[in-house]
């Protein structure tokens, strides 16, 4: 997270006060509160920030004492106790095909090696505790630290350099994994590009940072002299990190550090000459420690750890954690119906053999107080056990998300675990306020996000609501948890959300939409070669409609579309590649707002987007990062920009643009055609959420340049992609006084008004009867 918010909240019953932020929940977790701040020159990071961003990490905190549970990297900082000397980070592998034994052997081995390089180059203060692997883990892998594409693809080693938990991925084909040549040095400097912002010290910097000729770290003549290489210079085994600086008078003299004297390596020019070890201190402060002086060529005696391997099945195990609370009776029509239309909109999108379980929750999630539980099964084609307990929720109550979360983490234990495609869907029309105290809510939902965050779970998270800090609290945990959050402030946009969801979570990438919102000209739908499946959605948001979605391929074939609740949808596995078309015919009563929306599931090209922080202050900027991927891996159109379209909190839309030009270009963007695409949207005066529609028209676009080795040969073919990101601008000073679940419903407004009414009426027939009374008295 990268943060500090607060959602404070007072009960007109209990007169409480929310002691800690629901929004830095995960920042508790991790116990670091960032500072928002903007980027620093050449630098996506402020310092600090990347350590603070929630992922499967296990800091370094103090075992006990006066600072027991705080972020440590030294036993001074924990007067009393001790802290631990190391940090385990846990990373999540996407294998973006179908590997052999062989090459899932080769891949562990590799993550061996690397964690023991890492270890070594950070003094023993950084290893890999539990790697992920998930094969064919089709389309976009979801939030994975290594993807590793087919020998098809061939991609040589890459990073999106300080990305990590924001989109961003090392890369590289399996055919670049060699067994028979030790890769732990190339993992680990891929590594420290991505999770310490690290730049290469081996190659002069991109021209706006003004670096020219081949460069090294240390200097070649100290090299030469037999100085040990910088891991970031070369990926050898027996390389270090780069520590102090070098004497230009004398590139020999290493008496005070070896970091490039000339000042002349990419990481000196684009990171205002910090070494090495002053990068990962700059990243992470408070959890690693620099050496004094020259680091230990081992790891200060400490051994690595073995890594341990999970390598999940593919089977997608799904449970929706539904809002059933009392503010679910507003809106008109409700809120609880247009959840009953998206909730079974998803059902009948599923396909046959995903395991999909239900929890609806208020004060908790529980049977015995009336909540629902289905339990996870697989679909067929008969789900009446799904669609009835949709049809059967109903408004109750308070909101509870943690007890939903953990009735939901409940079913997926039963149900065999973690597998390679195991979400949550979390729908909540509201501030979470159970279990009483508010202080006792916090921490109880800040304790099942600290879960979600261990087991790997992701949770896709839409919402709607008049609650203050909502948008903030969703994007939070959908962000400390390595998911989504599609916004639906509109409670008409649920259905949308949730088949947006449903795709996404089906690795099916948006291609494009047409939407009468947002009044943009019609279209046609590419459908690039080499495509799985294709699906093709209409949705509308009126009851009383009826209407037949008719899709056509290039070849002229016609496919009729399958009913859902408002709406149809046509699939088709491996479709032609071309041009598809997606027409209407009404049947009763058109509508008049209406999406039609195509998703493709692709294993090589796609766009992957985030936000840098899931929540800004009003007034400051929101930075949206898009990662374009094809052939090569990390591509960049260069001078070519990708646009998108943001609606704002009031409904309104504006436009923005992403580039990848570095710095010179814009503010933003860090390295020059480094397939990094870096938008920054500034006009956010308006609390609520804001949500981006980043859309773009991909063909012959090059590798990003910063490849260590480049192939200018290596270009992507035509593809379009659609990709929605939603962030929540905030006051953390704001206070929710009266939360939507303690307002009267609207079904008792009406009759409120009407007592009032009668009372009044009452009253001047009581004060005509006094007043006559009197008259006739005088």
């Amino acid at each position: 997270m990268k943060n500090p918010k607060k959602l404070i909240q007072k009960s007109k019953l209990f007169n409480r006060c929310v002691k800690v932020l629901l929004i830095m929940l995960v920042m508790i977790i991790s116990g670091l509160l960032p500072v928002n701040e903007l980027s620093t020159l050449y630098a996506q990071t402020t310092q600090g920030e990347l350590e603070a961003r929630a992922a499967p990490v296990f800091r370094r905190i103090c075992m006990g004492g006066s600072n027991a549970g705080h972020l440590c990297n030294q036993n001074g900082v924990c007067p009393g106790s001790t802290c631990p000397d190391r940090n385990i980070f846990n990373i999540s592998v996407a294998v973006q095909f179908n590997a052999t034994n062989a090459e899932l052997s080769n891949i562990q081995d590799l993550i061996s090696e690397g964690s023991a390089v890492l270890f070594d180059v950070t003094d023993g203060q950084a290893e890999i505790g539990e790697a992920f692997i998930y094969n064919n883990a089709f389309g976009t892998g979801g939030n994975a630290d290594l993807r590793i594409y087919p020998s098809t693809s061939p991609t040589w080693w890459k990073a999106n350099t300080g990305s990590w938990q924001v989109g961003g991925s090392m890369h590289v084909s399996i055919n670049n994994i060699n067994p028979a040549i030790n890769q732990g040095g190339t993992l680990t400097h891929e590594f420290l590009h991505l999770v310490f912002d690290l730049r290469d010290e081996y190659e002069s910097a991109d021209a706006y940072c003004d670096g020219t000729g081949s460069e090294s770290c240390p200097d070649a003549a100290a090299i030469a002299a037999g100085a040990t290489p910088s891991i970031m210079d070369e990926s050898g085994v027996d390389a270090e990190l780069c520590w102090g600086q070098g004497d230009p008078n004398n590139l020999t003299d290493l008496s005070n550090g070896n970091h490039d004297a000339t000042n002349v390596t990419e990481q000196s020019m684009c990171r205002s000459n910090r070494s090495g070890w002053a990068q990962v201190v700059w990243s992470w402060p408070n959890t690693f420690l620099a050496p004094t002086g020259a680091p230990d060529p081992a790891a200060n005696g400490a051994t690595v750890n073995p890594t341990r391997f999970i390598l999940p099945d593919n089977t997608t195990r799904v449970v929706m954690v539904l809002d059933e609370s009392w503010s679910m009776n507003y809106e008109s029509p409700k809120r609880i119906e247009r959840l009953k239309v998206a909730a079974l909109d998803f059902i009948a999108l599923a396909e046959n053999n995903t395991e999909l379980g239900i929890v609806s929750y208020s004060d908790d999630a529980e049977t015995s107080s009336g909540r629902t539980n289905v339990a996870i099964a697989s679909l067929g084609n008969n789900r009446s056990t799904w669609t009835n307990a949709i049809n059967g929720i109903s408004p109750y109550n308070m909101t509870n998300i943690g007890a939903g979360l953990e009735k939901a983490m409940d079913m997926i234990t039963t149900a065999g675990g973690v597998t390679a495609n195991t979400f949550i869907v979390l729908m909540t029309d509201g501030i979470n306020n159970q279990p009483p105290p508010q202080s006792a809510a916090d921490a109880d939902l800040q304790a099942k996000i600290s879960d979600l965050m261990t087991a790997g779970i992701p949770v896709y998270v839409t919402c709607t609501g008049g609650d203050l800090g909502l948008s903030s609290q969703c994007s939070e945990i959908a962000s400390g948890t390595g998911g989504f959050y599609v916004d639906s402030q509109n409670p008409a946009t649920l259905a949308e959300a949730f088949v947006d969801i449903h795709e996404r979570i089906s690795r099916r990438d948006a291609i494009g939409s047409f939407s009468t919102r947002i009044k943009a000209p019609d279209k046609k739908y590419f459908v690039e070669q080499g495509s799985e499946s294709v699906t093709f959605t209409l949705i509308w948001e009126e009851k009383d409609v009826e209407a037949i979605l008719y899709v056509q391929d290039p070849n002229g074939t016609q496919y009729t579309g399958t009913g859902m609740s408002h709406g149809q949808f046509v699939r088709v596995y491996n479709p032609t590649a071309g041009d598809w078309e997606m027409n209407i015919e009404w049947v009763k009563n058109k509508s008049n707002n209406y999406t039609k929306r195509a998703y493709s599931r692709n294993q090589i090209h796609s766009l992957n987007a985030a936000p840098r922080y899931a929540t800004v202050l009003p007034g400051q900027p929101i930075y949206i990062y898009a990662y374009p991927r094809s052939n090569g891996g990390p591509i960049t159109g260069q001078s070519k920009l990708i646009y998108g379209k943001v609606r704002l909190p009031d409904g309104s839309w504006d436009s923005f643009e992403l580039n990848d030009m570095g710095n010179t270009f814009s503010a933003g963007d860090d390295i020059i055609y480094d397939g990094i695409y870096t938008g920054v949207y500034s006009n956010t005066t308006l609390k609520g959420p804001y949500q981006f529609l980043i859309q773009a028209e991909i063909e012959s676009w090059h590798q990003g340049q910063d490849h260590q080795k480049y192939d200018s040969t290596i270009l992507s073919p035509r593809f379009e992609r659609e990709v929605r990101v939603s962030v929540a601008v905030a006051d953390p000073n704001e206070q929710e006084l009266t939360p939507e679940d303690d307002k009267p419903s609207p079904e008792e407004i009406p009759w409120c008004k009407w007592l009032f009414y009668v009372a009044l009426l009452l009253l001047l027939l009581l004060l005509w009867c006094v007043i006559r009374q009197r008259r006739k008295r005088g």
